[in-house]
């Protein structure tokens, strides 16, 4: 069966995949061969190195955690992270992972079907970043899926929807809970045409995250006791199989939760004698609400930030659309409608949530062409380049292309002729001439709420039919169609001063094309083969380049250019993103007239050292400590600070973090998590931060005035003194009008004004000496030690002389740091904003 549009769409799930394919006006999904409507994530190796997928390999995943894995997404585009098979001595990276549940679904289509596909829409959430996408990309092609367009999971769950009932006018708002990622996206529905018009998402929000906390909460305690293990643990690598017995018990009981008060089982573990213990335990569903509610809080926060940017409050919201295993908890829902602590919307859940994705994924596999391949011709056989959209909303739809055989010729006085024999009644377009290359254009007339097949009939000049190829097209006439995807991070350049300049911002609709002009930090010289160009390139949302990820990066060195380049030159950097998320740039030099690539090299190195990632967590927690301490010394004018770091440390981040550290050993899904949840809180920090800079700056300068008024009152000149009032009204005007700018000119302006009354009066060389004394009195250097007493005894003896003799000999011999250039920016970059 040759298809003019891709038919199949499959949802690759954390926990879960499924392939569905366009059946009519409709999407019905493919059962495997065990009968499900879905297969689990999990892949196992025996020693022969046999691949098994799905059920089977699940039930491996807790019985023999060395030989099968499951829940492996998350891990998509991270560089190293790999899973080793110790029975087959076999490593398989994420993407080669979910290849093999790519390739298992292909199977279930050929077995079910017939057809040998190469050529799927793949669903990615929302929330993946641009190497994500790259490794589900490599994950298609691994598995002999050529043509692999992706398509976000919430617009996939849209087109579900929308073809299912009646669509007016309005906003939906996709609810997508799954089993490792959450997304929330807002829809505009108008005109014929869906659109998301913002999403806010958690790569590490998800079902599997309610599993662990019921495994570390309420399993593990109960389990160390029962087997006499007091230091089982999650993070404990020697335990790694007793705590995957744990985890399947957990997801089994959270399921039979959605229906039942409580749930009870045994799982047969080792004791700490190595005998099989039978380990019984009961679970409630309120033991299970308590545990989940944090991070369903967490979804709710992030669905009213994805309608705050949009500008939209709850009740401009039509409907709530729900996505995910986990919006089968009777919790959730109740949550999710009350109007207080939830959304208090009304909340459609009319199709089945695990399989809606890839239902929606078909449907809009549906509308995408299959690319044109080449394939033979027969003898006399002409071949139509046709183009047209094969889904839409006009009933008169445009199609167009241009006819060609083997050889050159003049098809003057030759027709074309669209038949729709299903028309009620039967429609033919009429003979339309082709022009003397053989194109032509032409309007169909389409049956409404129907795919439409038109037979293609090209007659020569004499009105004999021609075998053509193709012999016919198929056009489907839909009320509702989904328009361009949208970027889902933001991506832009870090600069030397740690800032971003946003190339594409999240929501530009995708494909999309961007130009921005920046100027090189530092000077290349190509004969001293000094200096380096660095632009690296990022995706993400935070302020600080360095919290972002980077994605790509272009080095300009010395053996690359032909001539100096000064630093200031002007650096273009132009970005360009496809449709289905691929990224590529380029930089053009003028001073070089040359144009330079830049490796966009996706894929992430992530550190699941769980030491480095406790030793950060250390760092935070005592930099949190340090701003407590200096909010607390501003008093009131630290309140606003003070207020955010209470706010922080009720959010519990510094907990998730230690706690994700400590799994990171074993789990490199938590390693992950952790190190997100890190630069969240250094975000947090940094907005600390900013809110004590100013009250920090007030009390600088009220502390300096009060330090520098009477010398330069009593010391300085009638000038000095003149500019010293105008500096005090100046500051005094922008603490009331809170301008940080206006303040910092100001404290410098005093500072030089006291160091021009120093200089005239003689007594400039005294202060600087007493500062470096001060610094450098422990120093160890004998030699710092000597300068420093003969500094004391000038100034004993009121020898500016000697003091600044004194002065150039410990710049020499203990620099002061305070003065230090500072190196590269974000990721060494050494480009900045054109001014």
């Amino acid at each position: 069966m040759t298809r003019e549009t891709i038919d199949f769409g499959i949802d690759l799930g954390t926990t879960n995949s499924a392939i569905a394919v366009v059946d009519a006006d409709s999407a019905r999904v493919i059962r495997n061969n065990d009968q499900g409507e879905y297969t689990p994530s999990a892949v196992y190796v025996n020693r022969m190195k046999h691949v098994r997928v799905g059920a089977v390999a699940k039930e491996r995943v807790d019985a023999d955690p060395d030989n099968a894995c499951a829940e492996f997404k998350l891990q998509m585009g991270m560089r190293g992270a790999h899973k080793h098979f110790r029975a087959a001595d076999l490593s398989m990276s994420p993407a080669d992972l979910s290849a093999e549940i790519l390739k298992s679904l292909r199977d279930d289509v050929r077995q079910a079907l017939g057809e040998d596909i190469d050529a799927a829409v793949i669903t990615v959430p929302a929330a993946f970043e641009l190497d994500q996408c790259d490794a589900t990309r490599t994950a298609a092609a691994q598995a002999g899926l050529e043509f692999a367009p992706l398509i976000q999971e919430p617009s996939a769950a849209a087109w579900a929807y929308s073809a299912h009932g009646p669509v007016e006018r309005g906003f939906w708002l996709v609810y997508d809970f799954g089993g490792g990622t959450f997304d929330a996206a807002v829809i505009r529905v108008a005109d014929g045409e869906f659109s998301t018009i913002n999403h806010a998402g958690d790569n590490f929000l998800g079902g599997k995250l309610i599993d662990w906390a019921v495994v570390e909460e309420l399993l593990i305690p109960a389990a160390r006791g029962a087997l006499g293990i007091p230091e089982l643990a999650r993070g404990n690598r020697r335990y790694a199989g007793t705590v995957a017995k744990l985890k399947a018990a957990a997801e089994t009981a959270k399921i039979q939760l959605s229906r039942a008060a409580s749930v009870s089982g045994e799982v047969l573990l080792d004791g700490a004698d190595g005998a099989v213990v039978e380990f019984p335990y009961e679970i409630t569903r309120a033991d299970l609400e308590r545990l989940a509610m944090p991070f369903y809080r967490r979804s709710i926060a992030l669905c009213r930030k994805a309608l705050a940017e949009s500008e939209l409050a709850t009740g401009e919201i039509d409907r709530v659309l729900l996505v995910g295993g986990a919006t089968l908890a009777p919790t959730l829902r109740q949550l999710l409608a009350d109007p207080g602590e939830g959304l208090g919307l009304p909340l459609d859940h009319s199709l089945d949530p695990v399989t809606v994705v890839a239902r929606g994924a078909a449907l809009f596999a549906g509308t995408q062409r299959v690319p044109p391949r080449s394939r033979p011709t027969r003898g006399g056989q002409v071949v139509i380049d046709m183009a047209h959209q094969p889904v839409g909303s006009d009933p008169d739809p445009l199609v167009g292309g241009r006819v060609a055989a083997a050889e050159d010729r003049d098809w003057t006085g030759a027709t074309i002729e669209f038949v729709n024999p299903d028309g009620e009644p039967a429609w033919h377009s009429g003979k339309i001439p082709l022009t003397a290359d053989g194109t032509f254009t032409a309007r169909l007339h389409a049956e409404e709420k129907t795919t439409n097949r038109y037979v293609v009939e090209v007659r020569d000049a004499r009105g004999t039919p021609l075998d053509c190829d193709p012999e016919r097209i198929t056009y489907k006439h839909t009320t509702l169609v989904g328009t361009p995807p949208t970027l889902s991070h933001s991506v832009g350049i870090g600069l030397d001063d740690n800032e971003v300049l946003w190339l594409a911002r999240k929501g530009t609709e995708l494909p999309a094309k961007t130009r921005e002009v920046l100027r090189s930090t530092v000077t290349v010289r190509r004969d001293e083969r000094t200096g380096l160009i660095r632009v690296p390139i990022v995706e993400g949302e935070r302020p600080r380049a360095d919290l972002n990820t980077l994605v790509g990066a272009l080095d300009i060195t010395p053996s690359q250019i032909v001539r100096d380049v000064p630093a200031g030159s002007e650096v273009e950097v132009q970005l360009r993103i496809d449709a289905s998320f691929v990224p590529r740039a380029d930089a053009y030099v003028p001073i070089l007239d040359e144009e330079f690539p830049i490796t966009v090299e996706l894929g992430r190195t992530t550190s699941t050292d769980a030491d480095e990632l406790r030793h950060a967590a250390d760092d935070l927690e005592a930099g949190l400590h340090d701003l407590e301490r200096r909010a607390g010394q501003l008093g009131s004018r630290g309140a606003r600070a003070a207020g955010l770091i209470d706010a922080f440390v009720r959010e519990g981040a510094l907990d998730d973090v230690r706690r994700q550290a400590a799994a990171a050993a074993v789990d490199p899904d938590a390693a992950r998590e952790c190190q997100n949840r890190l630069r969240d809180a250094q975000v947090a920090v940094a907005d600390i931060e900013a809110a004590l800079r100013f009250p920090e700056l007030v009390e600088e300068a009220n502390g300096l005035l009060d330090s520098v008024r009477e010398p330069i009152l009593n010391w300085g000149s009638p000038a000095r003194r003149t500019a010293l009032r105008e500096a005090e009204r100046s500051i005094r005007h922008a603490v009331t009008a809170e301008d940080e700018t206006v303040l910092c000119r100001q404290i410098d302006v005093v500072r030089e004004v006291f160091a021009e009354v120093l200089r005239d009066s003689g007594r400039l060389e005294a202060v600087i000496f007493g500062g470096r004394e001060q610094e450098l009195g422990e120093h160890p250097d004998p030699a710092v030690q000597d300068s420093l007493r003969r500094g004391r005894a000038a100034l004993a003896r009121g020898d500016n002389l000697e003091l600044r003799q004194v002065l150039t000999q410990l710049d020499k011999l203990a620099p002061d740091e305070t003065g230090a250039q500072a190196g590269g920016g974000a990721f060494g970059s050494t480009v900045g904003r054109r001014w």
